[in-house]
């Protein structure tokens, strides 16, 4: 069972996964249509290169980790600075 019964969309509801699926399809079918039909006028595209996106997504990753990483420890702080409870 790929699902559990928790996971079941509302009725006239769609899924999270299955929007996300779907986003990206029409994305990509987008980019490859827009690439058929633009032809040379996309030219300002060859910018966009393999390395740039794998580059953008590595520092994006890193500045997202950072920035949940801050807000633990602030939270953990936060937590910590009423003192041990006793037991």
């Amino acid at each position: 069972m790929i699902t559990s019964s928790r996971n079941t969309a509302q009725r006239g509801g769609v899924c999270k996964r299955c929007r996300i699926i779907r986003m990206f399809i029409f994305a990509t079918m987008f980019i490859v249509i827009s690439g058929l039909v633009g032809g040379d006028n996309l030219s300002f595209m060859s910018m966009v290169t393999v390395d740039g996106i794998a580059a953008t997504i590595w520092i994006g990753g890193i500045l997202l980790f950072l920035i949940k990483f801050s807000f633990w420890l602030i939270d953990k702080w936060k937590d910590n600075s009423n003192g041990p409870e006793q037991v």
